[in-house]
């Protein structure tokens, strides 16, 4: 950023290490500059200001930053406290400057909470510094990476303790390198800088000169493992004390190709760039041991945005990866990405099951201003970023990864309904048409409006003498805003659309309102998957609703994860059936206490 003049500001560092201005910025220098008056406050809808802290956007029972804006899930790593009680580290990544300039001069540090349960946590600290290391070749931006525990073989640590490897803006150049802290309280942060504050590896080893980025580190035989972001390839790499890195295939390029990540789509420079990759060792019920590799990318040609991916194989003697399977999508939905999970420090140590979380949010929308107000009026928010509810992944005979909820919230005014269209849980409790679609009327099950935001409810359909053979919706209602589950169980595809008014009148236009919208499906359609559910008599849909996200557990381990911006504390979920007659749903719902962790 270009000034004139010397600029004055006095700075306060809060213990989750945000950067406020408290004091008056003034500017000196040479002129006859005039005194301006102060810039009105930004204030939310309801006329409270608009800052870093507000949490008009926050959520209620999930992770939410406590403070600007955040993103990618660095690593979740299974500690213990002195008593030896269990708990997780969970570090993600977040910026000072806000949701509208999150690469802002502050640059991007690392933020550490804890948890037990995934649903409450810690206060937030600061665990990597934004800017740090070397005076020249440090970084002046610390972006994603991983924490594994020291063996003793890292150069300048000690066993046990957690070693960071991260990306970092070099200083000189802002080219992505990897650098590399230890921390001397467990894990809370990482201020020992090794290396002198050097990269430990630096871009020059990358694919296409510039991506390298999210290093995932692990040990492989005896030494350490590091899978790098390279634009559309994984470069891999090896090392002896963490320092010193070489090409891990010392005889070629040591490059996991999309071939191998990507099997059985076409990879294209729309798809570009390939991100956040993680592996992990998962055992099958049938005892079987697979690496899974995880990673972030999208499809366009399958319909499909941005979205964490996996695909299943093993490492090769060089470790590495090798497919065997074609690659799936993770959670179906537009708003889970730059996830991570629980698992081992070392790949030969297999896992039964691992617990992932991951960014409710989508780069196409979440930085070109959201309202808070359906009027598109209000200041555009500056703190957020929000996370899902935490999932057991478990690798099932077929090799396929299932999803199934982690559900420790605590529920609160529990009720339970046993709907038919012709005696439905409404406010009339009669048959009630509510529209139709291509196959005929639609009918009421469930609708008890201005309920709270935050939800759980269990749905269980079932039809007797047959298979269901009609579809369902799920519909979520904010005023104008809305969140629309179509399934059909005859084939098991189904529509997920989506609207919000506080996306409109961006920074660029309507251009990120329309994205969320249109989805990839275009005119409002959004997004379509395929459960792969068979015709049956009887399936349930668990749905988590909170401030800021929706999510939809599927039939057969699938999820769907999307955003939502509305901030008036209700909603109106409705559940419809085509079937008139012959079908029943046993509805369970509860309100999720509210944790009070992320709000202000």
């Amino acid at each position: 950023m270009k000034t004139h003049g010397t600029l004055r500001c006095r700075i306060l560092t809060l213990s989750m290490a945000a950067v406020l201005v408290v004091g008056g910025c003034s500017s000196s220098g040479s002129g006859n500059a005039q005194e301006s008056s102060p810039a009105p406050q930004a204030t939310t809808a309801q006329g409270a200001p608009i800052s870093l802290t507000s949490d008009e956007h926050a959520q209620r029972s999930h992770l939410s930053t406590a403070h600007g804006w955040s993103n990618d899930v660095q690593t979740i790593v299974k500690n213990q406290d002195a008593e030896g009680n269990t708990y997780y580290d969970v570090y993600f990544l977040h910026s000072a400057d806000g949701a509208t300039n999150p690469f802002g001069e502050a640059g991007q540090d690392w933020v550490h909470t804890t948890t037990s349960d995934f649903v409450h946590y810690s206060e937030q600290n600061s665990a990597i510094a934004a800017q740090g290391g070397h005076k020249t070749e440090g970084w002046k931006s610390a972006w994603t990476g991983s924490v594994i525990t020291s063996d003793g073989s890292i150069a300048g640590t000690e066993p046990g303790q957690k070693v960071a490897f991260f990306t970092g803006l070099k200083k000189t150049d802002e080219s992505q390198n990897t650098y590399a802290a230890a921390s001397t309280d467990n894990g809370k942060t990482f201020t020992q800088v090794l290396n002198e504050g050097r990269p430990v590896i630096e871009a020059d080893q990358s694919e296409n000169g510039e991506d390298f980025r999210d290093p995932n580190v692990f040990y492989f035989e005896g030494k350490l493992l590091m899978y790098v972001a390279e634009g559309s390839v994984l470069g891999v790499y090896q090392s002896s004390d963490g320092v010193n890195w070489s090409k891990a295939d010392e005889t070629a390029e040591s490059k996991v190709m999309p071939q191998s990540f990507y099997s059985g789509r076409d990879w294209n420079e729309s798809n570009q760039p390939v991100e956040c990759p993680v592996v992990e060792t998962l055992r099958t019920a049938d005892g079987r041991e697979k690496q899974v590799l995880f990673f972030g990318a999208k499809d366009d040609a399958e319909g499909e945005t941005t979205g964490t991916y996996y695909t299943v194989g093993h490492l090769d003697e060089n470790g590495l990866f090798v497919q065997e399977t074609e690659v799936q999508r993770l959670d179906q939905g537009s708003d889970y990405y730059g996830s991570n999970t629980t698992g081992t420090d070392d790949i030969s140590e297999s896992n039964d099951s691992i617990i992932g979380l991951g960014w409710v949010g989508n780069w196409n929308y979440f930085t070109q201003g959201v309202h808070s107000d359906q009027e598109a009026q209000s200041d555009y928010a500056q703190r957020l970023g929000s996370y899902s509810s935490a999932r057991t992944l478990t690798l099932n005979n077929d090799l396929s990864v299932s999803s199934e909820l982690v559900n420790n919230f605590g529920l609160e005014n529990q009720r339970s309904y046993s709907a038919t269209a012709d005696a439905p849980a409404t406010l009339s409790a009669e048959k009630q048409s509510a529209g139709s679609d291509t196959n005929g009327d639609i009918y009421l099950l469930y609708d008890l409006p201005h309920q709270v935001d935050h939800q759980y409810a269990k749905i269980n359909f079932s039809k007797e003498g047959g298979d269901y053979d009609k579809r369902i919706y799920i519909d979520i209602w904010q005023g104008s805003d809305y969140v629309r589950l179509n399934l059909d169980p005859t084939n098991g595809w189904y529509n997920v659309k989506s609207y919000s008014a506080e996306l409109k009148n961006g920074k660029e236009g309507d251009k990120a309102s329309s994205y969320y919208y249109d989805g990839k499906l275009g005119e409002g359609r959004g997004y379509s998957a395929q459960t792969g559910m068979e015709k049956t008599d009887e399936f349930t849909i668990e749905v988590v609703t909170d401030r800021s996200s929706v999510e939809f557990f599927l039939p057969n381990g699938q999820v769907y994860t999307v955003s939502r911006f509305n901030t008036s504390g209700q909603q109106d979920l409705k559940v419809l059936t085509e079937d008139g007659s012959n079908i029943s749903a046993e509805i369970e719902i509860s309100d999720t206490a509210v944790t009070g962790t992320n709000l202000g």
